[in-house]
């Protein structure tokens, strides 16, 4: 059995037998790849949408360490410019949590 919880619209919580998994969303643009024209010349219908998918990013041993690699990773993408700000940022971090462990009733 693995877990699947998602923490944040970006950011999601896996695992396997012995990990803690990270996952971060990307969108995949198919009108980049290389055999795109080839695609869509075999397809006129061929979906040029970009796709949302899910990659590994991390590998922790608990779920603490894990979701804290999703807040430092969160600081790490901001555009944060004092000390203060990255304070606000992580306070807003932790009350999403406690809005997620409310919501989840474990609280």
């Amino acid at each position: 059995m693995t877990i699947n919880i998602p923490v944040s619209p970006d950011y999601q919580l896996t695992s396997d037998e012995r990990n803690i998994i990270v996952k971060e969303r990307y969108f995949s643009d198919p009108t980049k790849a290389p055999n795109w024209a080839k695609r869509l010349a075999e397809n006129p219908d061929a979906d040029p949408t970009p796709q949302e998918k899910w990659r590994e990013v991390a590998f922790h041993s608990t779920v603490e360490r894990a979701l804290m690699d999703v807040m430092n990773r969160r600081l790490r993408s901001s555009d944060a410019t004092s000390l203060a700000e990255l304070a606000r940022l992580i306070r807003e971090f932790r009350g999403e949590l406690a809005a997620l462990l409310t919501v989840e009733g474990i609280r």
